[in-house]
């Protein structure tokens, strides 16, 4: 016997529903084993006898080449235990394999789930691998497995109510990275139903699960909504977008259009990237508006998000939901006071130009920079004094940026959706240092942080200072952060090509890291009495100058922690005076820039522990490397550039970087 399953429609609880069912397309067997069948039901003695499904995918297995098994291979044996041995010869039965390993004996239903809350093992099904509930299992008493009725059911083919173009047939397929187009997660199995057409690929249990018919959804649309198969041409109202294989609905009255998936949408919500609320809106203004999370064209005909106190502040809603940007929660009856953060002062001003900061027990007093000191480093960012107004303590050397000392307990990062708190690091908690999550420096100074169970997110103060649009000195345009980046991007300083987030000019074709972007533009070299300015890798071709303190040329770098010299393009320093000072970036402010030293070697905050190659412990110091001769570091073999370096506290081995400690021997 062979069958094809369809959807048909079926009263539920004063519901209708596209339910799966089994319709019969050749005569069944006139033996008891296999009678009538009634699979909308759940009344086991009127079911057929059902093969093992692991035997099915074994009997598929045997027949399969090794090319074959790297394509689609479309089953061809029915589901149904055979009336005699020989079965049905048209589609080749599982009973005329000799196989030993294969299970020759009809399926048993079972009833633990009907009066249980069965365990996550007792979910999982041995055909699919998916520990997903289903209202009826089976099990096979020769290989001990238990599988979804789905799983067992499997017909070769079924007329799907979202693809209603094409059937779908059941597939094996070995390579595991396509995606069920029902519910979005990897299919990690031997069966499959597959169009081959349109290559889209559903799970068993997937692909027979009931479709309501009529929802009724009013928090999305006051009148009931009516699904539509032949969705390939409609636009969702809510998320402006076609998903042609997304069950879709339709409001005939209103000609209204809303995804499956997008219903249940929150009304009002707070992004990380605007500090007021948004609220949905059907209804837009009329002009050219763009998304300010995309910087895309938004349509007035659909609906989007939308700030009440900002003119022409417009998101996306699909940009709007995005998890970079959306905690989750739903402020509709929310009071909007119970979500806003504290942005005043983070410290108490005791008077005029004189402050107590939370992170320091001392006072501090404003001063202005006068005299350049290439030791004073400000305790917040770990960036040397280069200019400026700054905290000085009143009783000890403990000085900070004005800016640092201002940045508030706590703040909204644009592409992160929880607020963050200020913290400092310190060895009480921690091992003195932190990473931080966009530019991966590690660091000892102030930092950001939100950490709830196993999810922690980091930034240094300098990366969370970035705003949008963010005014770059080094480029005439303004520039932006787009919270999503679908294909490896080019970083026009360092030439560094990744994933990872960049700033980018919405003018022209230019993008800068978030390393390079936080880089001082202007910076102090104790042998120059000018400031010196940053400068891309395309200038770096065009100088011919060499690297004040590697003595190397602009163009190449040798970087620590490697036996090898690596030649790049890098960003690099020098005087727009008639000096020609040039210096490598790392070379100026040292490979961890933001890791600020201890004077001494009894300096707390300079205590760092740090694992090897091995992943050991070394616990080392930060020291300033001022010396009249340069230490030599262990893990690189060369005297210590930098402007720090560190020390084992163990036998007192020298490392230039944290990349050396990481080729310690």
């Amino acid at each position: 016997m062979s069958s094809v399953g369809v959807f048909r429609k079926k009263e539920k609880d004063g519901k209708y529903f596209w339910v799966f069912t089994l319709a019969q397309t050749e005569n069944p067997t006139t033996s008891g084993e296999t009678l009538s069948i009634n699979s909308g039901g759940d009344d086991f003695p009127f079911q057929p006898l059902f093969f093992c499904p692991a035997a099915r995918i074994k009997f598929q297995k045997l027949k399969l080449t090794e090319e074959d098994k790297k394509k689609f291979q479309p089953f061809n044996s029915s589901s149904h235990f055979p009336s005699t041995r020989s079965g049905d010869h048209k589609g080749g039965s599982l009973l005329d394999c000799d196989q030993h390993d294969i299970c020759k004996l009809p399926l048993v239903p079972l009833f633990w789930c009907n009066n249980k809350k069965p365990s996550f093992d007792e979910l999982g099904c041995g055909a699919c691998g998916m520990a997903v509930f289903s209202r009826t299992y089976f099990a096979c008493l020769q290989c001990q497995n238990h599988f979804h009725k789905e799983c067992v059911q499997s017909p070769l083919e079924i007329k799907h109510p979202t693809h209603p173009f094409h059937p779908l047939r059941l597939c094996s397929y070995i390579k595991y990275f396509k995606k069920c187009i029902r519910c979005g997660k990897f299919i990690s199995m031997d069966m499959l139903y597959h169009c081959t057409t349109c290559d889209l690929s559903m799970h068993t249990v997937c692909a027979m699960r009931s479709i309501l018919f009529v929802i009724d959804h009013p928090k999305s649309h006051p009148h009931p909504l009516t699904f539509f198969p032949a969705q390939a041409s409609l636009v969702c109202s809510f998320c402006a977008m076609i998903k042609k294989l997304d069950p879709t609905y339709i409001c005939i009255e209103c000609v209204f259009v809303i995804h499956i998936d997008c219903m249940g949408f929150p009304h009002v919500i707070r992004i990380s990237r605007h500090h007021h609320r948004i609220s949905f809106t059907s209804s837009l203004p009329s002009g050219d508006l763009s998304c300010s999370a995309c910087h895309q064209r938004v349509d007035n005909d659909y609906g989007a998000y939308a700030c009440n106190k900002c003119d022409a502040y417009v998101v996306h809603s699909k940009c709007a939901l995005n998890r970079k940007v959306w905690d989750g929660k739903y402020l509709e009856d929310v009071p909007e006071e119970d979500d806003m953060i504290d942005d005043g002062e983070p410290f108490e001003r005791i008077a005029d130009g004189i402050i107590l900061h939370p992170f320091h027990s001392h006072r501090l007093r404003l001063e202005i920079f006068k005299v350049y000191g290439e030791n004073k480093y400000c305790q917040g960012c770990a960036l040397p004094i280069h200019e400026g107004q700054f905290y000085s303590c009143m009783e000890c050397h403990y000085i900070l940026h004005e800016s640092c000392a201002k940045a508030p307990r706590m703040k909204r990062y644009p592409l992160y959706p929880h607020p963050l708190i200020l913290k400092v690091a310190t060895t009480e908690h921690g091992n003195g240092y932190f990473r931080c999550s966009e530019c991966s420096r590690d660091g000892n100074g102030f930092f950001y942080e939100y950490r709830k169970e196993k999810e922690v997110f980091r930034l240094d103060i300098r990366c969370a200072s970035i705003i949008e649009p963010f005014e770059y000195q080094g480029h005439e345009h303004p520039l932006f952060l787009p919270w999503y980046t679908k294909e490896k991007t080019r970083c026009q300083m360092c030439k560094y090509e990744s994933y990872e987030s960049k700033l980018n000019c919405l003018e022209c074709d230019y993008s800068i890291c978030f390393r390079c972007a936080t880089f001082p533009y202007k910076a102090r070299y104790k042998h120059d009495s000018h400031f010196l300015t940053i400068c891309d890798g395309k200038e770096a071709s065009d100088q011919p100058d060499w690297c004040e303190v590697c003595e190397c040329k602009i163009e190449e770098v040798k970087k620590p922690g490697y036996k090898i010299d690596k030649k790049t393009e890098l960003r690099f320093y020098k005087c727009n005076e008639y000096c020609c000072t040039t210096l490598h970036v790392d070379c100026l402010f040292g490979g961890d820039m933001y890791m600020k030293p201890g004077e001494t070697e009894n300096l707390s905050f300079s205590q760092y522990s740090f694992k090897d190659q091995d992943w050991d412990c070394i616990d080392v110091r930060a020291l300033l490397n001022s010396s009249l001769s340069r230490p030599i570091c262990i893990g690189c073999m060369r005297r210590c550039p930098f402007p720090i370096f560190f020390k084992s506290n163990r036998y007192g081995e020298i490392y230039c970087s944290v990349d050396c400690l990481g080729f310690a021997p």
